[in-house]
């Protein structure tokens, strides 16, 4: 099962994705700590880890808070570490300063979390350590920032690259399987789709 909650001024999509046995994964916890613990409360979740597929504010928000709560696992790439701790690179100095405080343990390509199976495929552009995980188990792909429907995360902030995006693009167009896309702003889509009709696809 996958849940969307949006989050926050920037309307961030934040997912809890669970199992029959009611073990949950949050990604992307951008604000609204207690919007996500009241879900989680209400449909008697355990949260076994938070994933961060990347490291901006408007998705990192209200880490510290849930992981005060659940003293979960957090996961994001290694290369998103410095946004974390940086509100220069996190951007969080355009609103209210902040790092995170919490433990942030590196990803790998694949994990095992629960019974979950989830790979982790490094798409930066968007920012340093920018990411797409994709947890097979429910073939769902979280785009975070890299992917939306019908478009693209900006390449215009600290740590952004217009050649890195134009590369992760590459990367994404050569993928080989579909998958729902579940993005980090928007409806969602599937990855097929955005093959064949994403305009920053199909140069």
């Amino acid at each position: 099962m996958i849940k969307k909650l949006i989050l926050g001024t920037m309307q961030t999509n934040c997912y809890v994705v669970y199992n029959e046995f009611n073990e949950s994964i949050i990604i992307d916890p951008g604000a609204n700590g207690q919007k996500v613990v009241k879900y989680i409360t209400e449909h008697e979740l355990k949260v076994v880890a938070i994933l961060l597929t990347h490291g901006h504010f408007d998705h990192i928000g209200a880490v510290d808070y849930l992981y005060e709560h659940y003293h979960c696992p957090i996961y994001t790439h290694q290369e998103s570490m410095a946004l974390l701790s940086n509100p220069q690179l996190n951007l969080s100095f355009y609103e209210k300063s902040f790092i995170v405080k919490s433990q942030v343990s590196a990803s790998s390509p694949i994990m095992h979390i629960a019974n979950y199976e989830i790979h982790w495929f490094l798409l930066e552009g968007h920012c340093q350590g920018s990411s797409m995980i994709y947890i097979k188990d429910e073939n769902a792909m979280f785009s975070g920032d890299v992917l939306f429907a019908g478009s693209i995360g900006r390449f215009d902030f600290p740590t952004s690259s217009h050649l890195q995006t134009k590369q992760s693009m590459i990367k994404i167009k050569e993928m080989d399987f579909d998958a729902r896309l579940l993005p980090g702003h928007g409806e969602e889509s599937t990855l097929y789709y955005e093959q064949q009709n994403n305009p920053y696809l199909k140069s």
